[in-house]
């Protein structure tokens, strides 16, 4: 159970709603702080006064909307957490709520599990991760974190010039994922990940290329490779991936990638 409470706002008319979702959080077995709106004017009210972790926003609200809540958020440059709620979503609503840094939409009526996932999804983003980029380009290497850096999780970067270097760096290092490029001279991408499978710590391989066909595509699945990006990539590419690799439940705003078969 966490030291710290996690300051929950739950904004919905609804009086059932808001107990369902409470009661799911609360079975989680984490300490919450619990803030209940019953309208978006009340919501703002309450953001206005507190820094919260989370908040689940019904989308329709009466004195001002959920969109106008997440907008308000966006605008306060604040780091919640928000998740909205709604029986449907229209294209428009969808396009502002993801513009306005809205992480997950729940369509009702949902299940306590899912809110429950939701927690699941919080606590992940929340922990950070040891990273190793490997490329023997030190250009690439710099854009390659920046596109890192961006990802919604907490990533700590560090850089291997080549297949040797990266191989000493998992020995001294336990790294959760490893992305590497595939065209690197002395040691290819794959024949590294061949190598990291032979690591009790070594983490999840990203193959990562200009190229993409059907050998290459068939010799990282080989080796083990988790997954392929094909440069150049954007920070949604890369969550994702992450999402398939920490095993979380995928935002109804997010893109989709191909993964390889899970082990």
């Amino acid at each position: 159970m966490t030291k710290t409470p996690i300051k929950a706002l739950i904004a919905d008319d609804s009086s059932t709603i808001c107990r369902l979702v409470e009661r799911a959080l609360r079975k989680t077995g984490r300490r919450f702080q619990f803030t209940i709106a019953t309208d978006g004017q009340q919501a703002i009210e309450a953001l206005a006064k507190t820094a919260f972790d989370i908040a689940f926003l019904d989308i329709n609200m009466p004195q001002m909307s959920g969109i106008d809540v997440m907008e308000s958020i966006h605008e306060a440059g604040s780091k919640t957490f928000a998740i909205s709620m709604s029986d449907k979503l229209s294209e428009d609503a969808e396009q502002k709520l993801k513009a306005f840094g809205a992480y997950d939409f729940l369509s009702k009526p949902f299940s306590p599990e899912q809110v429950q996932q939701i927690i699941q999804t919080y606590e992940a983003l929340k922990a950070n991760y040891d990273i190793l980029i490997v490329d023997d380009s030190a250009t690439v290497r710099k854009i390659v974190e920046k596109v890192l850096q961006r990802s919604i999780f907490n990533l700590d970067i560090d850089h291997a010039h080549n297949g040797a270097s990266a191989i000493e760096a998992i020995q001294n290092k336990s790294y959760r994922i490893i992305f590497t490029d595939f065209n690197m001279p002395g040691m290819s991408g794959i024949e590294l990940a061949e190598k990291i499978q032979t690591f009790r710590q070594g983490g999840d391989v990203i193959v990562m290329s200009t190229e993409m066909n059907e050998t290459l595509d068939k010799a990282a699945q080989r080796v083990g490779a988790r997954a392929f990006l094909r440069k150049p990539f954007y920070p949604e590419d890369v969550d994702s991936i992450l999402h398939h690799l920490f095993q979380l439940r995928h935002s109804h705003f997010s893109k989709q990638v191909r993964m390889f078969a899970m082990a």
